[in-house]
């Protein structure tokens, strides 16, 4: 984990009345150069930093934090505003949060996602797998696109997950078992079986298990790892 290269300590003295005096070592190095800087300060001036720090800081927009562009930033900050699970997110102005509102499909999956990531769990969201098992890029696929389309996928997995050799591709389906028609219950019969011939363990959870019970999901999964 990355750490700044700047440290702060606090340090008591005494004064000529025998009082104590507080002050404070802040100490800035260079990795590169291997030197360090270190200047002794009083409280009114590390407070003169910490505000300064404080004005830098609420001057970042949510474009130039997270690297997007200033409509994918305004999407953010009003799912922020608006969405509940935004709320009290610990992954809130983080990666996370760009790939939790424009990599993920449904409010299911962001749910499931979360869960995942308190869990650190290792998995990648939205995951392509072609007819033969091995993954393949999704980028710029349409389906009216003459070369780059969905011909070769098999599948988008929503949450693919690897670990000593098992390898699990977990669905979060919008419709309980007896909601699907029989085309669905058949398109994913298929697929299942075509990614248990590949050696993929395949778990399905529906919308209501999603909402009712994610540590019951998470248990589960946990159980193949």
């Amino acid at each position: 984990m990355a750490r700044l290269p700047i440290t702060f300590q606090k340090i008591k003295t005494k004064n000529r009345d025998n009082k104590d005096s507080v002050s404070y070592l802040v100490t800035v190095s260079d990795k590169t150069t291997y030197w360090d800087k270190t200047s002794l300060v009083n409280r009114e001036e590390l407070l003169k930093l910490r505000n300064e720090l404080d004005q830098i800081l609420s001057d970042i927009t949510t474009a130039e934090l997270l690297n997007v562009n200033d409509e994918q930033a305004n999407f953010i900050d009003e799912c922020h505003r608006k969405l509940d699970l935004c709320q009290d997110c610990s992954y809130k102005m983080t990666h996370s949060c760009v790939t939790c509102l424009f990599t993920l499909d449904s409010p299911l999956e962001r749910k499931l996602f979360l869960e995942l990531k308190k869990e650190n769990i290792k998995f990648i969201p939205q995951y392509g797998l072609d007819w033969s098992g091995y993954e393949i890029p999704l980028e710029g696929k349409s389906y009216s696109h003459p070369t780059n389309n969905f011909k070769n996928v098999l599948t988008v997995v929503d949450f693919y997950i690897e670990k000593r050799g098992v390898k699990l591709a977990v669905y979060t389906d919008g419709h309980t078992y007896h909601e699907r028609t029989e085309d669905q219950a058949t398109h994913d019969r298929t697929i299942d079986r075509t990614l248990q011939s590949l050696g993929y363990t395949v778990l399905r959870y529906t919308g209501k298990e999603v909402n009712e019970d994610c540590s019951k999901i998470i248990d589960g999964i946990k159980k193949f790892l």
